[in-house]
């Protein structure tokens, strides 16, 4: 035991240890801990035309509740103010509100309704983005429910006063409208499907994609530089490039299959879902392929310190996201990148290329670049092996 405890490996382990489990724990735990939204985007429609009283005054309430918004600004929401709900739908399908509350035409003329002998209940929708973030939509709900929980309060004081004004007995039937003023009624659009991970299988679907990649790339990157010599020639980047082309096909193919015939994950086109994960792996086996080829092996901790650091982020909504994991670390990672394509195919019913591939292809297209451009810095390397050899030689005769 003693002897053990002399041994330095031992008392370098424990460092190993300690600085391992710090860079998981910040990895998975820093950027998620505490999250807290900053201008979560969340759509208001107001249709309402307003009412002229009798008395010649002309009451707007959704005019008071953008007064009302405006007046209670928060960092956490970002109200933005529609006049038609065809733009905010339009918005929510380009992603970028979370929900949307309508507030009708007829909104103030029903509500005045309550006080007359033929009431008609008021209503409220709020339209769920259910295909974005699900916490964010979630927190985007609960936002908008508060916010018309409130309004219908304001409304039972208004209706209250107009009450005295007007003389209105408080009958049973109009004490009961009173108490809940406004109806509110939900509507989701870009659902997600079923079995779908409460809307997170882009994410998963992305870990897996880049964890089986990044194995394939390992594995080629090993059989290269067995060969000639370690070498790595324009043939052997080649060879690599196409066996990379066969593992991803691999790879995609097991995840749709597996993923849609096995655990029954919902998919409009398992089709379109198999080239986007194609396309996708592809252009992570030849990034990974690249720092490989380019730096060694040394890759291999970077590309996992990625992993780790990147993954716990992509459940989360980005305006949930501390400043500096926003601005530094989610801004760039192709993880987020593939995320939103796969988020488009499943759950927006968007095409493959509907919205062109963007980074993710000019990542792929530099990786390629990069991956010619390893067999100049090998052939070097070898040449400059060559020479020293040679220098060795001539100095020993």
């Amino acid at each position: 035991m003693i002897s053990l405890l002399k041994k330095k490996l031992l008392w370098m382990g424990i460092g190993i240890i300690i600085l391992a489990t710090s860079i998981i724990t910040l990895a998975f735990m820093g950027s998620s801990v505490n999250p807290i939204p900053k201008k979560l985007p969340v759509a208001v429609v107001i249709e309402d035309k307003g009412i002229k009283l009798l008395t010649g005054e002309v009451v707007n309430f959704g005019e008071m509740l953008v007064g009302e918004l405006k007046r209670n600004e928060s960092t956490s929401i970002e109200w933005k103010i529609f006049e038609e709900k065809n733009e905010a739908v339009m918005a929510m399908n380009n992603k970028e509100q979370y929900a949307t509350i309508v507030l009708p035409e007829k909104l103030s003329k029903n509500i005045f309704s309550l006080l007359t002998d033929n009431p008609t209940k008021p209503e409220t929708h709020i339209i769920m983005n259910e295909g974005m973030n699900q916490v964010g939509v979630n927190l985007a709900n609960q936002a908008a429910r508060e916010v018309v929980t409130n309004f219908s309060y304001q409304i039972q004081l208004q209706l209250y006063t107009k009450m005295e004004e007007m003389e209105v007995p408080l009958t049973t039937d109009l004490a009961k409208l009173l108490s809940s003023p406004v109806t509110i009624t939900t509507e989701k659009i870009n659902p997600v499907p079923a079995n779908n991970a409460n809307g997170n299988t882009p994410a998963l679907f992305t870990q897996i994609l880049w964890l089986g990649t990044f194995i394939s790339a390992m594995v080629l990157f090993t059989i290269a530089r067995k060969l000639n010599n370690g070498a790595l020639t324009i043939g052997l980047i080649a060879g690599q490039i196409l066996s990379g082309i066969l593992y991803t096909i691999a790879v995609s193919l097991i995840i749709v299959l597996v993923s849609v015939h096995v655990l029954d994950v919902g998919t409009s086109n398992e089709t379109t879902m198999f080239f986007a994960l194609f396309t996708i792996g592809l252009c992570f086996f030849l990034l990974q392929s690249a720092l490989l080829n380019l730096i060694g092996y040394l890759a291999s901790p970077i590309l996992i310190l990625l992993f780790l650091f990147a993954m716990p982020i992509l459940t989360m909504a980005p305006e949930m996201l501390p400043t500096i994991t926003k601005d530094y670390l989610y801004s760039w990672v192709p993880f987020r990148f593939s995320l939103e394509e796969l988020r488009n195919i499943l759950f927006f019913n968007k095409g493959l290329f509907e919205n062109g591939m963007g980074v993710m292809g000019g990542m792929g297209l530099i990786s390629f670049v990069m991956l010619g451009l390893s067999a100049l810095k090998s052939a070097k390397s070898i040449g400059k092996r060559v020479e020293n050899n040679s220098e060795l030689d001539t100095s020993s005769n």
